[in-house]
């Protein structure tokens, strides 16, 4: 192959046996130490090269376990620069957006610049959600203040492009108040209103006023996926509609009583209903729902507590909106991973204590135990299905 209009830059490349060209590949991966952008300009009879990073550094430990499995040499030479074509990896295409716009000509971004460059983000329709801190260590700002606003703008047009978005916002620490009001910056974009679907599921919010908790959404596919045909429904903490519209499009509820105070929510939740086309099976009930909830009694086959990381506070109000003959509950917690049998166990005499003092002689049994996700260490997002029926 010609070569000779390839770009090149000085490199080092590792040299071995070929019959221990693989195993030494496989190790020089697993340091992040192969550079996959360029290769040697020269071929050697049962010799085998590969490039390395530039700006990274094996420890001594490292070098001596190397050398203990593989007999190689070191060489800095002139590298071609490959041209590999667009990276399906979308941290490669982070990494390689933010080297073009300080312009540095290496593989690896030298210094402290790596240090918050993100590992995971959102992604709510087009506007892709940096978490707390990304680009936000004394380095990054130092450089980002020098540089000027529309320099700015367009590292993080091109952040929001190799994530696969069109707009950019960074996520803050949630306001201490009633609502959880989150914290969002737009980085780049005029709006923060978004929409997306999902499932079959029309969803639309303001990103910058209502919490939407995209790590959820194994459970969100569960709950829509539920049959409720017929069935009314209470939602007590119903936000954008996460789970009231999937009961509503996909599980067949015939009607949804959805409790919310967050007026930012309810647009975002009525908005949904239009979409899809359920406006006419939704009653919003805006308000503090240990005052919505009572003026629901007797009226549900099943009721929703989705707030975490406790809704025990209004239990007695969900048990009570529950019909006489009895009814369903989806109750989410926060619960330590070796507790979690037993809360189950006190969650369900707890359920059955509250009842019976409400005048509702049922059986109180738990269903199903779902395990959403990792809250924090050992912490999980539980959900316990409970079945109230008639003794």
């Amino acid at each position: 192959m010609d070569t000779t209009d390839n770009p090149s830059r000085l490199g080092v490349v590792v040299w071995t046996s070929q019959h221990l060209g693989s195993e030494l590949h496989a190790a020089l991966k697993a340091l992040n130490w192969f550079d996959k952008m360029g290769r040697s300009r020269t071929e050697r009879i049962d010799k085998i090269g590969f490039p390395c990073l530039q700006d990274s550094a094996l420890s001594l430990e490292q070098m001596d376990q190397l050398r203990a499995v593989f007999p190689y040499q070191f060489e800095q030479e002139v590298l071609i620069v490959r041209d590999v074509g667009p990276s399906v990896n979308p941290h490669d295409r982070l990494r390689r957006c933010v080297l073009s716009w300080i312009g540095h000509r290496g593989a690896v971004l030298p210094g402290k610049l790596g240090a918050t460059l993100p590992s995971k983000w959102e992604r709510l329709g087009d506007l892709i959600v940096l978490p707390i801190g990304a680009f936000q260590d004394d380095v990054w700002c130092e450089r980002l203040e020098a540089a000027s606003r529309s320099n700015r703008q367009e590292l993080w047009r091109n952040v929001a492009a190799a994530l696969g978005g069109a707009r950019l916002a960074r996520q803050a620490q949630i306001m201490n108040n009633a609502l959880r009001s989150p914290q969002l910056e737009m980085l780049y974009g005029e709006h923060s209103w978004v929409e997306f679907s999902d499932h079959g599921v029309k969803f639309g919010f303001d990103a910058q006023h209502v919490m939407f908790s995209a790590g959820n959404v194994t459970e969100r596919h569960r709950i829509g996926g539920m049959n409720m045909q017929g069935e009314t429904v209470v939602d007590a903490y119903a936000g954008t509609g996460y789970y009231t519209l999937p009961m509503l499009v996909r599980s067949g509820a015939l009607h949804v009583h959805a409790c919310e105070m967050n007026p930012a929510s309810i647009d975002g939740l009525q908005w949904g209903a239009e979409a899809n086309n359920v406006a006419n099976q939704l009653t919003v009930h805006q308000g503090d729902n240990q005052t919505t909830l009572p003026s629901l009694i007797g009226i549900a086959d099943r009721c929703h507590l989705g707030l975490l990381p406790s809704s025990e506070a209004v239990w007695p109000h969900a048990l009570n909106c529950l019909k006489p003959e009895g009814g369903r509950l989806h109750i989410h917690m926060n619960v330590g991973e070796e507790f979690i049998d037993e809360w189950c166990e006190e969650t369900i005499d707890s359920l059955q204590h509250l009842s019976k003092e409400l005048g509702r002689v049922w059986s109180i049994e738990a269903e199903h135990l779902e395990r959403v996700k990792s809250y924090a260490p050992r912490v999980y997002h539980i959900v316990l299905d409970v079945k109230c029926s008639t003794a």
